[in-house]
């Protein structure tokens, strides 16, 4: 089938049509490996980060807690999947050198002179298990097992949640006292929290990814508490990992927060196009049937994202929605034409889904710079901005905001990327601040004219001033 060609249908039925879309990958083998939630065995160019934080966490297999961790780094740069590819490891050591232990204690049972004493303790061990036959005195020569939750804190973004989160994740799934996502006390979260920590006698690391979302939303009482947390524990121990975005976090924490987390701080800097390279061509290796892709195309997603803050996440994303575009075509080979349109897909999505969230003011104003670009002016003074704004306000019998407070919704769509604006000094005549669209007019403006501002669609603003910029 040729791009852009309509499938027909006998009968107007649409049962076969994935028997018919369907015919085999020419590209992909494994498109997961593309996916930024995947988790590689090895993570090149993170080898001094990885070292770091395995320095901080060994002395949990030792017994001991290991300090609170804060990682920063811009988004992509590698800080939630070198935490999680260590917790994984961790555990993992974790789990060989308790069996080792639990092996060679049935070993010397097994040797034991007294033979109906040996059958004892290895029935017991069966039946009880080997924590509850070597008891609390003989346990605190041998490691705790470690136990790892990884905490997304955009999606668990309350205290409640993040409490209710961890405490599951040590419950089993089969457990009838799992606990609700809303209806207890906090009080009593926190007191059924503590109950099955102890339950666990183990070390908990808690890894809570973008932990900054959670502190600007929800404020910091649960770091609080989760850091005094092992006052009140007696048979195991937490320890904390914070990921975090902004340098700056630890400034918006109260004091006694600050004091109480005690972290210690690791940097992740951005990639350069050349490690971005290299971690994308391996990727590429498993993600991709061999000789089905232009060995360019990888140079040119890593190139596209080093040029935006060094983002693997970006890059990955370019190059699996390449192959995508590429499949969808029936094209035997993923070529740079398919970058070009999968990252003005990528552009176009993340644009589409900020502007439809945007509030009900603030869309007219976007609207507004939009409509002027399309009559003619690609750069405006912000007061025909805000005649245009008043127009389409008033068309849709919206309160007309004043200049000031137009002014400020211009700042934040600047901030977002959506716009820009800059000051242009005239020397004696004085300053003036001039507004341009940085996102594409048609497409955008096919997202802003939807439900009540669909009232306006086609209507031009009257341009009152003869000079444009």
């Amino acid at each position: 089938m040729l791009k852009g060609e309509q499938v027909s249908y006998l009968d107007g039925s649409v049962g076969d049509i994935f028997n018919i879309l369907d015919t085999g990958g020419r590209i992909f083998k494994n498109r997961e490996v593309l996916r930024y939630s995947y988790i590689p065995e090895t993570l090149p160019h993170r080898d001094l980060e990885i070292q770091t934080l395995a320095r901080i966490l060994v002395t949990s297999l030792k017994g001991s807690t290991p300090s609170n961790i804060m990682l920063y780094g811009m988004t992509g740069t590698g800080k939630t999947v070198v935490s999680r590819l260590l917790m994984k490891a961790l555990t993992d050591r974790s789990d060989l050198l308790r069996s080792s232990m639990q092996k060679r204690f049935l070993e010397l049972t097994a040797s034991m002179s007294d033979p109906d004493l040996s059958v004892a303790i290895n029935n017991a061990v069966e039946l009880l298990g080997f924590d509850e036959v070597m008891g609390p005195d003989l346990k605190k020569d041998l490691n705790r097992p470690v136990k790892c939750i990884y905490i997304n804190c955009q999606q668990m973004d309350t205290e409640y949640r993040v409490m209710t989160q961890i405490a599951n994740r040590l419950a089993a799934f089969t457990e009838d006292d799992r606990l609700p996502v809303s209806g207890l006390p906090v009080d009593e979260v926190h007191d059924r929290l503590l109950a099955k920590l102890d339950e666990t006698d183990s070390l908990t690391i808690i890894i809570m990814d973008e932990v900054d979302r959670l502190v600007y939303k929800s404020g910091d009482d649960i770091l609080y508490t989760l850091t005094r947390i092992n006052e009140e524990l007696v048979r195991t121990r937490v320890s904390l990992i914070g990921i975090s975005n902004n340098l700056q976090f630890l400034e918006y924490l109260d004091s006694r927060v600050k004091s109480s987390l005690g972290a210690e701080e690791l940097v992740f800097n951005p990639y350069n196009a050349a490690q971005l390279r290299d971690i994308l061509s391996r990727r590429a290796e498993e993600a991709f049937y061999q000789g089905s892709f232009d060995p360019d195309v990888v140079a040119h997603c890593a190139a596209i994202a080093a040029n935006e803050n060094g983002d693997a996440r970006k890059a990955l994303d370019i190059l699996r929605v390449s192959a995508e575009l590429a499949e969808r075509d029936r094209s035997p080979k993923l070529t740079d034409l398919y970058v070009l349109q999968a990252q003005k897909k990528i552009e176009m999505d993340r644009v589409s889904q900020v502007v439809r969230t945007l509030p009900i003011q603030t869309k007219l104003v976007l609207l507004s710079v939009l409509q002027l670009k399309l009559a003619g002016r690609a750069r405006t003074t912000t007061k025909e901005l805000f005649e245009a704004y008043s127009f389409y306000a008033g068309r849709l019998d919206l309160t007309v905001l004043g200049r000031r407070q137009v002014v400020n919704l211009m700042s934040e769509l600047d901030k977002l990327g959506l716009i820009q604006s800059k000051v242009i000094s005239f020397g004696r005549h004085g300053r003036t601040t001039m507004v341009e669209a940085s996102v594409p007019t048609t497409e955008v403006l096919a997202c802003l004219q939807e439900g009540l501002l669909a009232k306006v669609k086609g209507m031009r603003p009257k341009l009152i001033y003869s000079t444009g910029f």
